[in-house]
């Protein structure tokens, strides 16, 4: 039965929550699964993810430890959240393109929800259902943790020893005191007096140096092991294949390699450290305590139940709450993503107080959530001292009866409120461990996730290393991105050496697509790809793509200077070489104009440079390989008439004796090419020369007819303008 009121849908919602469970997010969509418009409910509790939508009754749930991974799609017209969870993959919700920013929230909230591990619930506790679920598998990923630190296992004893070497020499100074008030002080003992003063002066030297080293050597072992384990995700991500990267998102593989190697690197260096040495000190200053006093140390025990609760309580709420704020701040920088380099934008349409006030009540929400954090500090640490205080007051009275009637002496009292605060720090340290611990264990779990994975694209024992002649030949090859759904269907093709190819056709039709299946990005799923009659699964894939060439549409450069973009793939380049290459893609006369010349950093991913400056650095970095084989993925197709012509010009320099295959969106660019391939739905539907392509009235003819009718509708306007 279904429910069509707001207050009916928040009470039914409330209605379907179990015992303890709360609400942490909501998100609202506007299409159900089967992409009809109806409004579907997204809710993430403190145990689970419920999909609910109220005009049928009906609920979807998942528990945070079924979830492997979360994954949002942005397609046409509409976008989907996905869960990868431990055995299947399952479409969580679909949303039109309106939603798509906010369920990019969503996920990234699911991902936070799903690492804790349920350690966020708000009552505490775990249901049965929840503690017969999945775990992180601590005996398997703990060894593997555990083996990063086997080339620095000197240091991490070192580390250890230092470690427990402060915690010796911090239960020494009590002891010296009780002996300075009871026997120096007590009884005039001005030698004794002499000798403990330098021995306090000289533990407490001791204790910084240990201090010291221990913090350098935790810290240095820290980078080293984060280094090794970056550099082996990194390294083994860029074997892994492009179809991989594409479906697992950049953003996750990033965050494996900054946030969870961060957390593995805490684990390693001061969470073991800290679990080893809170441990082992807590028993040792329990020993100490309750061998001084039984009774004081009964009363050292009191505040030890409101610490634990405290901090457990606190630790419930404080993701929610700090993760507040952290969604706060999100929002305020994506504010100042979109204005400050969208300031043309603004200031043409005198927005800017709009913008202004949209900002400043950003940054109120940001308050409020800070404000948020500031009251839950209040509400527990203030409390945890002053009942720790407290007992320390009541220690000192007791205590102080017990001075008074000569039982015990003022030292040994003072001796044992010191150790009664050095009991409480273990105690606090423990406490907050537990959380950390896990998250990186699951942290860990993760990034060996990443490491356990194979390349779908994988060199033959036995590959080949030969210079090509540059024959291609496409023999009924099909492909998909996804299985069982082809993007191109039975092609077959031949392109002899020193051919100028042109490949044309409509928007998604697959052209882009042979290209990837050329430079062996992706593997035909039938089918095969020859280059020289040499199948490409039986070539080294560095012999592959070093001798093959590529000039994008819109060229990715790296920031840097620009020879050292242009020699990017060729980094031993001398610099005479660099400039000729330069010359030959009309470059060099722009580079010399700028600032600092071929010195000159062209910024991240070349934003100081024009569109057309960046195509012919693109078209130069392909000169300087001297490919065998070029491919022009519609190289011209987004800049202005005058540009294009300096473009054509320089590719006229670089297509000369090799094969070259052009992707045109712009015809006139292929007019003269050897043969022109019309492509359509994944299917060759043509292939002949321009003029051959003409006579036959088929798509090309469309095509042309219609880039044409553009064209002089476009110059009329212009007249019209004028």
């Amino acid at each position: 039965m279904g429910v069509s009121s707001e207050a009916d849908i928040e009470t039914d919602i409330k209605v379907r929550l179990n015992a303890g469970e709360e609400i942490l997010f909501q998100f609202e969509s506007d299409l159900t699964l089967n992409g009809k418009f109806d409004k579907e409910i997204l809710i993430l509790t403190n145990k689970r993810i419920i999909v609910y939508t109220p005009s049928t009754g009906s609920e979807r749930s998942y528990r945070y430890n079924e979830i492997r991974d979360v994954r949002v799609f942005d397609y046409l017209g509409n976008g989907e959240l996905e869960l990868v969870l431990k055995d299947k993959t399952i479409s969580l919700i679909r949303f039109s393109r309106a939603k798509i920013a906010s369920f990019r929230k969503a996920a990234k909230l699911i991902e936070e929800l799903s690492l804790s591990k349920l350690k966020v619930e708000l009552n505490g506790e775990n249901s049965e259902e929840d503690k017969g679920g999945e775990k992180v598998e601590v005996r398997k990923v703990l060894p593997k943790l555990l083996a990063l630190l086997k080339p620095y296992w000197h240091l991490g004893l070192i580390t250890i020893l230092t470690a427990l070497g402060m915690v010796a020499v911090n239960l020494a100074p009590p002891y010296l005191m009780r002996l300075l008030i009871d026997e120096a002080l007590g009884k005039g003992n001005i030698d004794l007096l002499v000798k403990l003063s330098l021995m306090l002066i000289g533990i407490y030297v001791l204790n910084t140096a240990l201090n010291i080293t221990n913090r350098y050597l935790l810290s240095y072992l820290g980078e080293r092991v984060v280094l090794d384990l970056r550099h082996k995700l990194y390294n083994h991500v860029q074997r892994l294949s492009l179809g991989f990267i594409d479906r697992y998102g950049s953003g996750r593989i990033i965050s494996r390699i900054s946030d969870d190697t961060s957390r593995i690197r805490w684990f390693l260096t001061w969470g073991i450290q800290s679990l080893i040495v809170s441990t082992l000190q807590l028993i040792g200053i329990g020993i100490i305590i309750f061998s001084m006093n039984t009774f004081l140390a009964f009363f050292s025990l009191l505040p030890v139940p409101v610490i634990f609760l405290g901090i457990r309580q606190f630790r419930k709420r404080a993701w929610v709450t700090y993760h507040r704020v952290w969604r706060k701040w999100a929002d305020v920088s994506e504010k100042l993503v979109d204005t400050i380099p969208g300031a043309l934008v603004v200031k043409s349409f005198s927005q800017e107080e709009k913008e202004t006030k949209i900002f400043v009540n950003k940054l109120k929400e940001v308050v409020s959530a800070n404000l948020d954090v500031v009251k839950l500090h209040l509400k527990t640490f203030p409390v945890m001292g002053l009942i720790t205080s407290i007992s320390a007051v009541l220690i000192w009275y007791f205590g102080g009866l017990r001075v008074i009637t000569g039982e015990i002496t003022l030292g040994v009292l003072t001796a044992f409120v010191s150790y009664m605060w050095q009991f409480y720090g273990p105690i606090n340290t423990l406490s907050y461990l537990m959380e950390p611990l896990q998250t990186a264990l699951t942290s860990g779990e993760r990034v060996f996730e990443l490491l356990d994975k194979e390349p779908e694209i994988k060199e033959d024992e036995n590959a080949l290393d030969f210079e090509f002649k540059g024959g291609i030949r496409f023999e009924h090859v099909y492909f998909g991105y996804e299985p069982y759904v082809y993007v191109l269907q039975d092609v077959s093709f031949e392109i002899k050496p020193g051919e100028v190819v042109g490949i044309v056709g409509p928007s998604g039709s697959g052209k882009t697509t042979l290209t990837k299946l050329l430079l062996r990005f992706y593997d035909p799923n039938k089918g095969r790809i020859l280059i020289d009659n040499v199948d490409i699964r039986k070539i080294k894939l560095s012999t592959l793509r070093k001798q093959i060439g590529i000039v994008l549409q819109e060229p990715i450069l790296f920031s840097g200077t620009v020879a050292e973009n242009i020699a990017y793939g060729k980094p031993d380049a001398e610099p005479e070489e660099i400039i000729a290459a330069a010359k030959a893609a009309h470059a060099h006369e722009f580079i010399m104009r700028l600032p600092a010349a071929y010195d000159t950093n062209v910024g991240e991913r070349g934003v100081r440079l024009s569109g057309g400056e960046r195509q012919r650095i693109a078209i130069a970095r392909a000169i300087i390989t001297d490919p065998k084989i070029l491919i022009l993925d519609e190289a011209t197709s987004s800049v202005d008439t005058i540009t294009e012509r300096k473009i054509q010009a320089a590719l006229n320099n670089l297509v000369k004796n090799r094969t070259t295959i052009v992707i045109a969106h712009r015809l006139s660019t292929i007019m003269n090419a050897d043969k022109i391939i019309v492509v359509n739905k994944g299917r060759i539907v043509e292939v002949g020369t321009h003029q051959e392509l003409l006579k036959r009235n088929g798509l090309y003819k469309q095509l042309w007819e219609a880039q044409f009718a553009e064209e002089q509708a476009a110059a009329k306007e212009k007249v019209r303008v004028v």
